[in-house]
């Protein structure tokens, strides 16, 4: 554990009632729940035959993907800076399929092209260095790499005025990183991958889906801004599949 611990992605996340109360704060609720189904069913219609795969999920936290993709059929290493995290995804499932290892996303601790998959899931957004993050998920694939990441577009130009505010009244507060494609696709580049897939995400914020407090009004308004073209061109996060070039 060689990065600056006074980061806000060490100091929370090792917080055991962050840990604990962590699936209730971002997938409780309706709305949480329709944001978890979203996620697998993406992730699923792009990679829908995991069984057998050796995958890495980066940022696993407290097994969002992990445990749908063990539910699946696939073997995964769970990999995490968050020790407190780790064991609470220790206590949601068994399997002889899941091997559990705290770790950095910078400094990956695997060999080169150890994996069939990497996946990191709303975790590019947090580390301390998201270039070398990403680098090293392609560098212990062999094949696919999915990540997510909010893109500086949209509602999200207007992020680091609000992590300003917001951090003023609250001192705990997480001002995550935006991230242009533009870039995303230069390290994609840089380590050989191409870009086969990209899924925009959403249109409103969670949070304004969250306010409205109707799962119904939720799906339709993402489902018109789709068909009006607007999600694909504001909505986040942006969800990217790459392969490593053969």
């Amino acid at each position: 554990m060689n990065q600056a611990k006074d980061h806000y992605g060490y100091r929370v996340y090792a917080d055991p009632n962050v840990a604990q109360s962590f699936d209730a704060d971002r997938f409780g609720g309706k709305i949480g729940e329709y944001v978890k189904e979203t996620q697998e069913r993406l992730l699923f219609s792009v990679l829908p035959d995991v069984k057998g795969r050796h995958i890495v999920d980066v940022g696993a936290g407290t097994g969002r993907i992990t445990i749908p993709l063990i539910e699946r059929g696939a073997s995964v290493t769970a990999c995490d800076a968050s020790k407190q995290m780790l064991d609470v995804l220790a206590t949601k499932i068994r399997s002889d399929r899941l091997v559990i290892q705290q770790g950095e996303a910078q400094t990956l601790q695997f060999p080169d092209r150890s994996f069939d998959c990497a996946i990191s899931l709303r975790m590019l957004m947090h580390v301390v260095n998201w270039r070398k993050s990403l680098s090293e998920l392609c560098r212990v694939s062999r094949d696919w790499v999915v990540v997510d990441f909010p893109p500086r577009r949209g509602f999200l130009l207007m992020a680091p005025l609000v992590h300003r505010i917001r951090k003023s009244f609250k001192s705990d507060y997480q001002p995550y990183a935006t991230i242009p494609m533009s870039e995303i696709r230069d390290v994609f580049h840089k380590n050989r991958y191409d870009i086969v897939h990209v899924d925009p995400g959403f249109f409103l914020p969670m949070s304004v889906h969250r306010l409205m407090r109707s799962l119904t009004l939720t799906r339709l308004s993402e489902k018109i801004f789709q068909v009006l073209g607007l999600t694909y061109l504001v909505g986040a996060p942006i969800t990217v599949f790459a392969r490593r070039k053969k």
